[in-house]
């Protein structure tokens, strides 16, 4: 089995899917994009701009709050990885979404997991650098 099938089986395992709903707290997603070069598996990570009113600095996955135009948390990551580091959503291929957490600002954050292909150049939003 390869890295990329060993992953996604694996991470098969953990999806909730929209099965968890604490619809009293505001919604966040973030997406975990990973993919696979020379055999290795690696995940894109963002560095917050210092600038940013929360969690400026942190290094983190690409990912906000949930619009009211979003119609699940995939959605809302897709999104949210779109406008940050320029990801089309039609390259993420969506293996699982994992339980969510309450986050130190008090979001009940999703995170989900989908592949990309090794050759993505991100293009950071210059409004969030």
């Amino acid at each position: 089995m390869h890295v990329k099938e060993a992953a996604i089986a694996s991470l098969k395992r953990f999806d909730v899917g929209n099965k968890v709903g604490l619809s009293t707290l505001p919604k966040a997603s973030v997406l975990v994009p990973l993919f696979v070069k020379n055999g290795q598996l690696y995940t894109l990570m963002t560095l917050r701009s210092e600038k940013l009113r929360t969690s400026g600095g942190e290094v983190c996955f690409p990912g906000g709050k949930r619009d009211p135009s979003d119609k699940d948390d995939v959605h809302t990551a897709l999104r949210e990885a779109e406008e940050e580091i320029g990801l089309p959503v039609g390259q993420v291929e969506v293996v699982c979404s994992l339980f969510p957490i309450i986050n130190k600002s008090g979001l009940l954050v999703t995170t989900v997991v989908g592949f990309i292909e090794e050759s993505f150049s991100p293009r950071p939003n210059p409004a969030e650098t």
